[in-house]
């Protein structure tokens, strides 16, 4: 197997660190702050939360990338044209995984994934455990755990990525389909999508619904579940014409709109749609069928 072509270098360390460090998020203290020297490429930070729970965050180093697709890249769609070069002019933390149900309920106290009371057991296509994303959440309940994040920090530190950092971070210095490459057939390895989740040739139901976070492999920056698993919440309104209009550093989207973009497939998606160019649009109030859920961008103090 074959990783995709990198195409920019990422900051001034030739390997990828993995250095763990901490962040009192609720501690009035302001412990574990960013080291003075700032984030090192591939640094592993983990803000704290309630209950001993942790979200993971990797630092993205500053870049410039191809995004979008080319006319010959197969399963492509009409809105991911036209290729255009970006700068993310800063870096970044974003989630290691996407955010789970116990980091979810550690923050909100609630059950989103749940039916609503006097039936109390999950909805359809999800499994409820404290390591699969938390589902069911629809735009609006990601920024009011947004919200909740940075009024626990004191500070506007957490949002959603935007469109054009979600395929930086998604794409890892690639320019191939997928962060893996150019064959679909290695979506097993990487992601939960139609053929290893929604059919099954172990049990005639399949596995209707995204997995524990983390069990398939990351993509060359250490993030997982970028291919499938859920489709992740960007913070852009969606066009599908932008990209021909697109500022080439840092693009945040259209001004305005009637849907949100989402990235990365999901469990019930076949393979093309899991690819790093594909993008699609949803209403902000639309919860899914669990095939939603999002990961955080946290920024430097």
């Amino acid at each position: 197997m074959t990783a995709g072509v990198s195409i920019s270098a990422m900051g001034k360390n030739a390997g990828v660190l993995l250095i763990a460090a901490s962040f009192c998020l609720f501690s009035t203290t302001g412990c574990g702050t960013v080291p003075p020297d700032g984030p090192q490429e591939g640094e592993v930070f983990s803000a704290a939360l309630p209950d001993s729970t942790t979200i993971a965050f990797v630092w993205i180093e500053s870049g410039i990338f191809v995004m979008g697709s080319s006319e010959f890249e197969q399963g492509r769609f009409a809105d991911e044209s036209p290729q255009h070069t970006v700068t993310i002019s800063e870096g970044f933390y974003i989630g290691k995984f996407e955010v789970t149900q116990g980091q979810w309920t550690a923050v909100m106290g609630t059950y989103p994934w749940r039916l609503r009371p006097p039936a109390q057991g999950p909805r359809a296509y999800v499994v409820e455990h404290p390591d699969h994303p938390a589902a069911y959440i629809s735009w609006y309940l990601a920024q009011a755990f947004i919200q909740k994040m940075n009024e626990t920090a004191g500070d506007s530190l957490y949002r959603l990525p935007t469109e054009a950092e979600w395929e930086y971070a998604a794409r890892a210095g690639t320019i191939t389909a997928w962060s893996f490459g150019n064959n679909k057939s290695w979506m097993q390895d990487y992601g939960w999508y139609l053929n290893n989740a929604w059919i099954s040739d172990q049990e005639d139901e399949g596995e209707k619904y995204a997995h524990r976070v983390g069990t398939k492999l990351p993509n060359p920056w250490k993030l997982h579940d970028m291919h499938g698993n859920v489709c992740e919440w960007t913070q852009d309104w969606y066009s599908d014409t932008y990209y021909s209009t697109s500022p080439p550093v840092d693009p945040t989207g259209p001004p305005s709109g009637r849907y949100r973009v989402l990235r990365g497939g999901a469990f019930n998606n076949d393979a093309a749609r899991t690819r790093s160019a594909r993008r699609s649009g949803l209403p902000p109030e639309f919860m899914g069928n669990g095939s939603i859920g999002f990961r955080l961008v946290r920024q430097v103090n």
